[in-house]
């Protein structure tokens, strides 16, 4: 069995889905204009849909993350260059025994890593 669909729910599902767009071509399926649901496709089976927050005090525990697994540095890199050239709030590069990777804050304080793990010796 394939993890293929994903529900997250954001303040802001136009602004969340176009992150997700801009970033990680990913390809809205639904309604654009919809302030209440966005359904998005990675184009290889991963379904990800955006739902409007119900309530604006809700926050994801701490530690909470979705993540993007690449397949150099050079990626992390890029998306790191991207993601600040945006105005995004993104992190230092980290580099530890789990890989080399980057966090950043999407719309709705969603937090995405993206990252690279080493290659297996």
């Amino acid at each position: 069995m394939k993890l293929n669909h994903i529900d997250l729910q954001v303040p802001d599902v136009q602004c969340t889905a176009a992150f997700f767009e801009r970033h990680f071509d990913f390809e809205h399926t639904s309604n654009r204009a919809s302030p209440a649901i966005a359904i998005l496709t990675d184009r290889e089976g991963l379904v990800l849909v955006l739902q409007r927050l119900k309530s604006p005090a809700e926050k994801y525990p701490e530690g909470f993350h979705i993540g993007f697994l690449v397949d150099d540095e050079a990626t992390v890199l890029a998306f790191q260059e991207r993601a600040r050239a945006e105005g995004l709030e993104v992190s230092d590069v980290i580099r530890n025994n789990r890989g080399t990777m980057v966090y950043c804050q999407a719309p709705g304080a969603l937090l995405v890593e993206v990252g690279v793990w080493p290659r297996a010796r």
